[in-house]
């Protein structure tokens, strides 16, 4: 599984299609400083084995990534206070006022929170999971760690669902942090697909920071998803596809492609196994059509550079003819820019 080095480094390359993709900028306007040290939300500084939060969130509120899980199986994405004492905050008991103010948000906003958890450390030892509410005083202590937010595996986590709660987080850290009125938000998870033509303008490559040095990595899912873009647009027109649509129940398809009034989603897989990128892609397709108060898709693809083999097409077919499920598999070279025809 990913380490979670690399998933702060697909984070932070997702990250411009996204209002949180401007956090840094965000940050330097409240708290006045003369320019931020990065444009990332995660750093080398802050992103380590276990867990990371943004870079310049050791005494605010912070935008936080961890794995939990007894085999590091899950990982936590959401908004934390650190209350463990270190050469940066010696008092961490000077975030009481702060977190006080994000009990005063989540009070005024606990409709639009229903959907997180909240559960915390003391003396590393995990509490249950409970319903995002506000902090008890009581656990307002040093070496606590408090956290609110969502926890999805490790192994099928994409960095779009990470940001997409953080840019729902993004007016908590702007209330908490500035001084902005405190006001109700009224969001709608379940707001339908939000077709948007055009393609995200997103990095093809980025920098991992680990313990082993510093290396290029090509974010190789990116590449993909501008070449099928490129490639379909020709076909259908440029205002008839657009990349990391939004599907307004907290998730986004890699790419859709509007047919009139029905809609194609595809969904891009790197494994070099294709069975691998099926079960993956296949899962969260099925989520983004079926999922109560979304739109049903006219067709399901996945898009690999993997050949088609004969034990894929013999597992397709059976998912349409017994399970009347609309879903193919195209093969994408990205070198040629050839797509190959659904099978």
């Amino acid at each position: 599984m990913k380490s979670l080095h690399t998933i702060a480094d697909e984070i932070n390359g997702a990250a411009n299609a996204y209002r949180v993709g401007e956090f840094q900028a965000i940050r330097q306007k409240i708290h006045g400083l003369s320019r931020p040290k990065t444009r990332q939300i995660f750093t080398a500084q802050t992103t380590h084995d276990e867990w990371a939060f943004h870079s310049g969130g050791r005494k605010e509120v912070q935008f936080n990534i961890g794995f939990e899980g007894d085999a590091n199986e899950y990982l936590r994405y959401g908004l934390a206070f650190s209350l463990e004492p270190s050469h940066t905050l010696p008092d961490p008991l000077t975030l009481k006022p702060k977190i006080l103010k994000l009990n005063e948000y989540i009070r005024a906003n606990a409709s639009e929170l229903d959907d997180l958890r909240f559960w915390y450390y003391f003396n590393h030892t995990r509490s249950p999971s409970f319903p995002a509410t506000p902090v008890n005083e009581a656990l307002i202590r040093v070496d606590t760690f408090l956290f609110w937010g969502k926890m999805s595996p490790r192994a099928t986590i994409r960095p779009q669902e990470v940001l997409f709660l953080f840019d729902r987080l993004l007016p908590a850290y702007e209330y908490v942090e500035g001084d902005t009125p405190l006001q109700k938000r009224r969001v709608d998870l379940r707001k339908g697909l939000q077709f948007k033509a055009g393609c995200s303008d997103k990095a093809h490559a980025a920098t991992l920071h680990s313990q082993a040095g510093t290396k290029s990595v090509k974010l190789h899912h990116n590449r993909l998803q501008a070449a099928l873009y490129t490639i379909l647009s020709q076909q259908y027109g440029d205002e008839n596809v657009g990349t990391e649509t939004d599907t307004g129940r907290g998730s986004r398809v890699d790419l859709v492609v509007r047919d009139g009034k029905q809609h194609v989603y595809y969904e891009i897989k790197t494994s070099p196994d294709i069975r691998v990128c099926l079960r993956e892609a296949i899962s969260q397709l099925l989520e983004y059509s079926y999922w109560p108060g979304g739109n049903e898709a006219a067709t399901l693809v996945v898009v690999s550079e993997n050949p088609m083999t004969r034990d894929a097409r013999r597992y397709l077919a059976t998912l349409r003819e017994r399970f009347d499920i609309p879903v193919f598999y195209r093969h994408l070279n990205v070198t040629s820019g050839i797509l190959g025809e659904q099978e």
